[in-house]
């Protein structure tokens, strides 16, 4: 038994072992840094959204005119007190009275008749002697005023000259009328009807007794006096059943939806309006802390998916923690201005400008992911934050739905941004695209059409602010992150700017090749998906190194080489110099990495051919010359771009210093095909994600372009002075073209090397 429970103990312990290596793993994975940033952005994010859905408290009670209308911030169920109280009395109204059964009541009936009778023995003993009619007056006030019980002259007389047995027979045949009417099975309930349906009850009976008509009305008003409810009402037991009937009676429960009128400017407060604003929270705002909890969770779900989704899709942007930073800086801004722009210039939205707004925030935030980082991550972003603008604007998904739509046109539109039409075309989509969304969603909601062609305005404003906020934010954002974006690299393609012009006023010759290549790598880059516009403007640039020196290069050279007068060692320090002098002006000048990389590695660790051939010649003996002293320092090229402008540059002068005299096609084609090999064979292309297919793209563009830059000419005669004479036969003085110096070529060196080794 000890033997197990130690065994189970050190498996237990193995396992938390296991656990806590797992968990390092992960945190190692994860990185504290990433993991700070991701909750700190979910609190930020999760406190912006409580905020938000924290209702202005309203203070109003019963009987009060507002001041202002209110609307609901949100879909809630609440009592409606007043329509349930109408309810109840209406059940309550139902509830018949309640009565119990008089158990005195056929005794006390009985000696009212007994009593009645009596007294009118009483009375014919009074007024014995006396005229009739004086008795028949005295018999009828003695039973009227005492009694109650009218009389008629007949029964009156009736009753004083029958004779004392007609009397009993009478008084029975009362007593039996009003006994069988009392003893009904329904009963005769108090204070209803039933006592008067008795009574007519009696009368019938008592005009089939066999009796003359005035001693039947005598036992009548008699019978009819007597006569007593056997059912007693019942306050207690009414009040009883009415007490059930209201505890069986359910609330009303009334619905008020996002944005509907709680009150309106003007309207007297009611119970109704307390009701809606108790439950709206409006009376005593604040945030459920249940409700706090799940937006936490939300928030954090949210910002732990986009960063599942970088790690796992796009690791340069998750790895580079400067991207993270403004990744979460967007997001963050645009929630937040969200949340403060209604009210930062003290204008109050109601909750439908609120949702619009909240569109406008998404989908610039979207736009500027889009441009900065990428646009895969702007559309996931878009996705999960246009739930979101949903839910800040009371769980209306209608604003879910035109944020996600509006954010994925401007996505598209200014990913693809290449020029001032761009731009406008941009525009004019996302305008099209809000006005369309807001009036489709609006009209499937239901809403007037008032409403949806003010939606619409609002679709477009936004439209034309977030475009406008997004050209901004890219100019505020791409330098402090080291980012270079579209819009930049138009900025930089500018031919005006400083760089360049110096470039085109000091190396006219570079210029014009840096424009040849700029062509090449741009229809390249397209042919196989890269971005063209910076392989473009990289081209632009990649050689500017040499406007330091710019008559070390034969593309400037007027007069004589510089090379010939130097060894081949110094002539290949100068020549791979330019690389360190392009990087210190773009340094100087302000361009992004992304260019200064580009003219860092666009000849890679490659080799100057011509010098290092002209070395091993002037050595003496098997002394053999060091390869590594006639190479470029580096880097190779880490991207598509940089690779492409590579290949550009190598083909477009070897071209050039070949084809100048006589273009051909198929030369052409021959020479793009064997440096493309030549610089894969050198492991130029390895560290960059050009594949094969790509190669094969690059040449045939290469070969087009080239084809159209180098064709055939027509000779043209040459001009004759009047004296018949070839102007090209007379000396200037400075020699014939012929004559022109140039870098001496033999067999060593392959003709396609000639540019490279005069320093291009």
């Amino acid at each position: 038994m000890r033997s197990a429970k130690s065994s189970g103990s050190r498996g237990h312990g193995r396992r938390e072992k296991s656990l806590a290596r797992s968990l390092r793993a992960w945190l190692r994975m994860v990185e504290t840094h990433r993991l700070t940033l991701g909750l700190f952005t979910a609190i930020v994010l999760t406190a912006i959204t409580a905020l938000h859905l924290v209702p202005d408290k309203v203070s109003l009670e019963i009987g009060e005119i507002s001041t202002k209308e209110v609307r609901a911030p949100r879909a809630a169920r609440y009592v409606d007190t007043a329509a349930t109280e109408r309810l109840r009395r209406q059940y309550i109204a139902t509830v018949a009275p309640q009565y119990e059964v008089d158990a005195y009541a056929t005794a006390t009936a009985e000696a009212a008749v007994n009593h009645a009778f009596s007294r009118l023995e009483t009375v014919r003993g009074q007024v014995a002697g006396q005229p009739l009619a004086e008795r028949m007056h005295r018999v009828r006030a003695q039973l009227v005023d005492e009694l109650g019980v009218p009389l008629t002259e007949e029964s009156a007389e009736a009753a004083l000259t029958v004779d004392k047995q007609t009397l009993d027979l009478l008084r029975g045949r009362a007593r039996h009328l009003v006994l069988s009417t009392m003893q009904h099975p329904e009963g005769i309930r108090e204070g209803t009807e039933d006592l008067r349906r008795a009574a007519d009850s009696i009368a019938e009976a008592a005009a089939e007794l066999a009796l003359p008509a005035p001693q039947r009305d005598l036992v009548r008003a008699i019978a009819q006096h007597a006569l007593r409810p056997t059912l007693a009402f019942s306050a207690e037991k009414t009040e009883r059943a009415r007490r059930q009937v209201s505890a069986m009676v359910k609330p009303v429960i009334a619905e008020i939806l996002p944005g509907e009128p709680v009150i309106h400017k003007g309207e007297t407060v009611t119970q109704a309006h307390l009701d809606k604003f108790t439950a709206l929270g409006l009376r005593q705002p604040r945030l459920d802390w249940r409700g706090g909890i799940y937006l936490a969770l939300l928030m954090t779900g949210i910002v732990g998916l986009i960063g599942a989704y970088l790690y796992r899709y796009h690791r340069p942007i998750y790895n580079d923690r400067r991207l993270l930073w403004l990744l979460a800086l967007v997001v963050v801004g645009s929630l937040t201005a969200f949340k403060v722009g209604g009210s930062a210039l003290g204008i109050k939205l109601d909750t439908t400008q609120y949702g619009y707004f909240g569109v406008l925030c998404i989908s610039t935030a979207s736009m500027l992911i889009s441009v900065l980082l990428h646009p895969a991550l702007a559309v996931v972003v878009a996705a999960l934050f246009s739930l979101h603008v949903g839910i800040m604007a009371s769980f209306d998904l209608r604003f879910a739905g035109v944020a996600l739509f509006s954010s994925l046109v401007g996505i598209h539109g200014f990913s693809r941004i290449r020029d001032r039409g761009d731009l406008v075309r941009t525009l004019l989509a996302l305008c099209l695209a809000n006005s369309l969304a807001i009036w489709v969603l609006g009209s499937i909601g239901g809403d007037t059409l008032q409403n949806l062609v003010t939606g619409v305005a609002w679709g477009i404003g936004s439209s034309v602010l977030s475009c406008l906020v997004t050209w901004l934010g890219v100019a505020l954002l791409e330098r402090p992150f080291g980012i270079t974006t579209h819009i930049g690299l138009l900025e930089l393609s500018d031919m005006n700017r400083p760089l360049l012009r110096r470039l085109l006023q000091e190396a006219p010759g570079t210029y014009i090749h840096s424009l040849n290549v700029g062509q090449l790598a741009e229809a390249a880059a397209e042919a196989i998906g890269a971005d063209a516009l910076l392989a473009r403007v990289g081209a632009y640039y990649h050689d500017i190194g040499k406007v330091m020196r710019p008559y070390c290069f034969v593309e400037n050279q007027t007069l004589e080489n510089i090379h010939n007068r130097l060894n081949p060692t110094l002539s290949t320090l100068v020549v791979t110099s330019h690389i360190k002098d392009g990087v210190e002006l773009a340094r100087e000048y302000r361009l992004p990495g992304v260019i200064q990389e580009i003219i860092r590695s666009h000849h890679g660790t490659g080799l100057v051919k011509y010098f290092y051939h002209q070395a091993m010649l002037a050595s003496e003996g098997d002394h053999r010359v060091p390869e590594e002293q006639f190479r470029y320092e580096g880097p190779r090229p880490r991207t598509k771009e940089a690779g492409i402008i590579m290949l550009a540059d190598s083909v477009e002068g070897a071209v050039r210093s070949s084809l100048m005299e006589r273009p051909d096609p198929a030369r052409i084609q021959a020479i793009v095909t064997r440096i493309i090999k030549e610089k894969t064979g050198d492991g130029q292309l390895d560290e960059c994600d050009l594949t094969f297919r790509d190669l094969t793209k690059i040449g045939v563009t290469f070969t087009r372009i080239l084809q159209g830059m180098f064709h055939s000419r027509i000779k043209y005669p040459e001009p004759l002075t009047p004296e018949g004479q070839k102007l090209d036969a007379i000396d200037n003085g400075h020699g014939s073209p012929a004559e022109h110096p140039a870098i001496p070529f033999d067999e060593v060196g392959d003709r396609a090397d000639r540019r490279e080794a005069a320093g291009t």
